[in-house]
């Protein structure tokens, strides 16, 4: 059932003009080598606002309502997303976020939706509820920052789009999703490299390495 959304979101018309090409509807648009979290290895963990790490070099933070593994999220006017299909979740008007430990990414997005109350907006000219996708450099400032309202039927099951952002270098420590009743599923990201830092202490390593093993055959 996980692909069944996420081909719908391919399908689909694209978000935006392809000029704005920092924001894409499709994991496709992520530089090859792509990892992908699905969220299966969790089953109704609460969180409470604490660092859980979902994948290797991956770690996830949330409001304190957050929950990895959730199998049931009423959207409102956006439909529901249910039973047999295990996702993260946010609490009202809450925040889910990815940080790449291992190094910085290119480009990261996932298959998401939120809350919405189409009331609001036609009786009472409210601004529809929209999903605010962030990036995060190396020392946490946002370096890019986009709303999208996510429009989908309300009796429609696990329907959505895929948000992500993709950068023209690898920049990216962390991506975040805001909103109300944010909900969040196949979680892609570009490999992160090493930053330069890391690199250089690897080629230390290495070169004393090789130091050693010339001594040792001399």
């Amino acid at each position: 059932m996980k692909l069944h959304p996420i081909a719908a979101a391919l399908a689909a018309a694209a978000l935006l003009p392809t000029a704005q090409a920092t924001l894409v509807d499709h994991a496709a648009a992520l530089a090859a080598p792509v990892q992908l979290v699905d969220f299966e290895a969790f089953d109704g963990l609460l969180t409470g606002g604490l660092p859980v790490a979902v994948a290797p070099g991956v770690v996830f933070t949330g409001d304190s309502a957050a929950e990895l593994g959730a199998n049931s999220r009423v959207l409102y006017d956006n439909g529901l997303w249910g039973v047999g299909n295990l996702f993260a979740a946010s609490g009202v008007a809450g925040e889910l976020r990815f940080t790449f430990s291992d190094g910085l990414s290119a480009g990261a997005g996932a298959f998401v939706n939120h809350a919405a109350f189409d009331a609001l907006v036609d009786l009472y000219g409210a601004a529809p509820l929209s999903v605010e996708i962030s990036a995060y450099g190396q020392n946490n400032q946002i370096i890019e920052t986009h709303n999208v309202v996510v429009d989908t039927a309300a009796d429609g099951y696990n329907e959505g789009l895929f948000l992500g952002i993709v950068r023209a270098q690898a920049d990216i420590r962390s991506i975040s999703f805001k909103g109300n009743g944010v909900v969040v599923d196949n979680l892609a990201f570009t490999t992160p490299v090493p930053e330069a830092g890391t690199w250089a202490m690897l080629s230390a390593g290495l070169l004393a390495l090789g130091f050693l093993g010339r001594r040792r055959a001399a």
